[in-house]
C-alpha cells in the first residue's frame, strides 16, 4: 500500500490536491465534532428549537436503555415512534453492554465513544486493504489508494460520529465476517456473526455467502454455532439480571421487530420534505400517502427488485461459481437494505464503491459512479456543515433536519443502493452464464481470475 501511495502521489497532481483537501477537511471536521460535544454540555442547549441531551442522540438512547435495564424497567415502550419517550431496537444484552458507562461524565463518555468510532473507521480501511491484497484484486487495491480522499470525507462516517450510533462499528464487524467467511475461518466467523446478531441482525448478510459458494457444511456449522452463542449470551444476561425480567424483554424485543413498520411515523405528501429515511416504503408514502394500499405496493416493488437476485442465487446454489464471494457479500448487503423499511445510511457503501470502480470495465459507467453516485453521497456532510456555517440555526429544523442537505429532499441513499445493486446483480447474472460457457469450451479455465 505504501508503494502505491507513493506512486499515486508522484504521478497525479489531482490526487495530491484531492488528498490534501480531504485531510484538511477531516481535521477541521474533527474540530467541529469537538466543539459540538462541548456545546452539548452547555446549560439549556438547543438544536432546531428542541432541547438535546448532554451526549449525542443515539448514545443517549443506549445509556437510557442501560438505565432501564439496571433498574429492571421495560426496554421497549409501546406506541408510535412519535409518541414514545425513546426508541430502543436492540436486544437486552446490548443494553447490558452500556451499563458500565452510566457512571461516566457525559463528556468523557462522548469522547471515549467518539475515539472508538474513529478507530473502527481506521480499522475498516485497513481490513479492506488486507482483503484487496489477495491475488486477483490488484485493481481493487490500487483503487483503494485512489479513493482515499473519498474515504476521508465519507458522509456516513461523519454522520455516525455525530450521532454515535453503531453503523461504522457494524460495517467493521461485517467486513471481518466477510473476511473470515472467504478464508473459511469458522471460529472468527462465529465470533463476528454473534456480535452482529446482538445489535442489528440485518447486518448478518455475509453469513449466506458460504452457501452460495457451495460450502454448505461451513454454512451450517456457522449458523448453528452462532445461534448457540446467541443463546449463551441471552442466558448469561438472564443470570445477571434475572430470568423472568430478561425473557420478558426478549419477548418484547421480538414483538418490537414485528411492529416497526406499523409504528413508524411515515412522512406523507403533507410533509415539507422527504427526510432522512430513504427506504422504498418511505419514498412511496411521501409521494402518494402512507395508506395501507400504498405501503403494500411498496412491498410488491421490493419483491420485484429482489427477484433477480433470488433467481441468480438459485442458479448459483445449483452450480456455485468460485471467485464471486465479494460480489455476493455486497449484493446481499444491498438487497437487505432494499428490503428494510428504515434506511438511514450506507456505511459499507464506501467499500462497495471502491470495489465497483476497480472492477467495472466501461469507462463511462465508472465516471457515472464517481460523479453521479459516489461523490454526491460522500459530500452530503459538506453540505450540512457548510450550510450551518453559513446560515446558522436558520437552516436547522426540529428533528434535527438541515435544510441545505440534498439528501433531505432527494432519496439519494436509495439511488446509490439501487445503482450498486443493479451492477452487482448484472455481474452475477452474466458471470454464471460465462461460467457455464467456459466449462463447455475449456474445463481447465481459471475461473478465479475470470471472476475477479
Amino acid at each position: 500500500m505504501s508503494e502505491q501511495f507513493r506512486r499515486a502521489w508522484s504521478r497525479s497532481r489531482f490526487f495530491r490536491l484531492a488528498l490534501g483537501l480531504a485531510i484538511l477537511y477531516a481535521v477541521l471536521r474533527l474540530v467541529v465534532h469537538g466543539v459540538y460535544l462541548v456545546t452539548l454540555l452547555s446549560p439549556g442547549n438547543e438544536m432546531g428549537g428542541q432541547d438535546v441531551p448532554p451526549v449525542p442522540v443515539d448514545l443517549q438512547v443506549y445509556l437510557d436503555a442501560a438505565r432501564h435495564f439496571q433498574q429492571r424497567e421495560p426496554l421497549y415502550l409501546q406506541g408510535s415512534l412519535e409518541s414514545i419517550e425513546y426508541h430502543y431496537p436492540y436486544p437486552p444484552a446490548y443494553a447490558l453492554l452500556f451499563v458500565p458507562f452510566l457512571g461516566w461524565p457525559p463528556l468523557a463518555a462522548s469522547v471515549f465513544h467518539s475515539l472508538v468510532h474513529i478507530a473502527a473507521y481506521g480499522l475498516l480501511y485497513y481490513r479492506w486493504s488486507r482483503i484487496f491484497s489477495r491475488p486477483g484484486f490488484e485493481r481493487a487495491r490500487a483503487m483503494l489508494v485512489w479513493t482515499t480522499p473519498v474515504w476521508l470525507i465519507w458522509t456516513p462516517f461523519w454522520s455516525d460520529l455525530g450521532y454515535l450510533n453503531i453503523y461504522i462499528i457494524l460495517a467493521l464487524l461485517a467486513t471481518l465476517l466477510i473476511e473470515a467467511v472467504l478464508d473459511e475461518r469458522l471460529g472468527w466467523a462465529v465470533l463476528w456473526l454473534s456480535l452482529i446478531l446482538q445489535a442489528k441482525p440485518m447486518w448478518a448478510f455475509a453469513a449466506a455467502v458460504p452457501m452460495l459458494l457451495g460450502r454448505r457444511r461451513f454454512f451450517l456449522r456457522l449458523v448453528l454455532f452462532s445461534l448457540l452463542v446467541y443463546l449463551a449470551i441471552g442466558g448469561a444476561t438472564a443470570l445477571l439480571a434475572g430470568p423472568a425480567y430478561v425473557w420478558q424483554q426478549y419477548g418484547d424485543y421480538v414483538h418490537l421487530l414485528g411492529r416497526l413498520g406499523r409504528d413508524f411515523p411515515w412522512r406523507g405528501p403533507d410533509a415539507p420534505f422527504l427526510g432522512y429515511n430513504h427506504s422504498l416504503k418511505q419514498i412511496f408514502a411521501y409521494l402518494w400517502g402512507p395508506s395501507a394500499g400504498v405501503l403494500r405496493l411498496a412491498t410488491v416493488v421490493k419483491v420485484l427488485l429482489l427477484l433477480p437476485l433470488a433467481v441468480v442465487a438459485v442458479r448459483h446454489l445449483r452450480r456455485p461459481l468460485p471467485g464471486t464471494g465479494l460480489d455476493w457479500a455486497f449484493a446481499l448487503y444491498l438487497g437487505a437494505f432494499i428490503w428494510l423499511d428504515v434506511v438511514w445510511e450506507l456505511s459499507l457503501g464506501i467499500a462497495v464503491f471502491t470495489y465497483l470502480l476497480a472492477t467495472v470495465a466501461r469507462r463511462g459507467l465508472r465516471r457515472f459512479l464517481v460523479w453521479a453516485v459516489g461523490l454526491p453521497y460522500a459530500l452530503v456532510d459538506l453540505f450540512q456543515v457548510g450550510g450551518f456555517a453559513l446560515f446558522g440555526m436558520r437552516v436547522v429544523l426540529p428533528g434535527p433536519y438541515i435544510l441545505t442537505d440534498p439528501s433531505l429532499h432527494v432519496p439519494l441513499i436509495m439511488a446509490v443502493i439501487l445503482t450498486f445493486y443493479g451492477l452487482l446483480v448484472e455481474r452475477l447474472w452474466y458471470s454464471g452464464l460465462e461460467y457455464r460457457e467456459g466449462r463447455e469450451e475449456d474445463g481447465t479455465r481459471d475461473f478465479l481470475e475470470f471472476a475477479n
